[in-house]
């Protein structure tokens, strides 16, 4: 309890951790493994973005993860990586 008597509210949140410098440069340069724990590490993200809520005919809520939607937001992630460059610049 804190000094006015409330109960401490607990959060239950997951802490965000960062990809480290390692992984992520690994994964621009299109290793399987650095690719993989950047999926891992946005799939909370992806599977929120990929879930609808549909209603049945009494009103009840049902949450749908949609697959195809899923794979290609995964896809598209992993394309974007792989077309990420680090330190090069174009020519004007």
């Amino acid at each position: 309890m804190n000094e006015k008597g409330h109960k401490k509210q607990t959060s239950y949140k997951k802490q965000q951790t960062l990809l480290s410098k390692k992984v992520i440069l690994d994964a621009i340069r299109g290793e399987e493994s650095a690719l993989h724990k950047v999926l891992i590490h946005y799939d909370r993200y992806i599977n929120r973005l990929s879930s609808r809520e549909l209603y049945d005919c009494y009103g009840n809520i049902y949450v749908y993860q949609d697959p195809v939607l899923k794979t290609e937001l995964q896809n598209k992630l992993v394309a974007g990586v792989l077309r990420f460059r680090v330190g090069e610049q174009k020519a004007k």
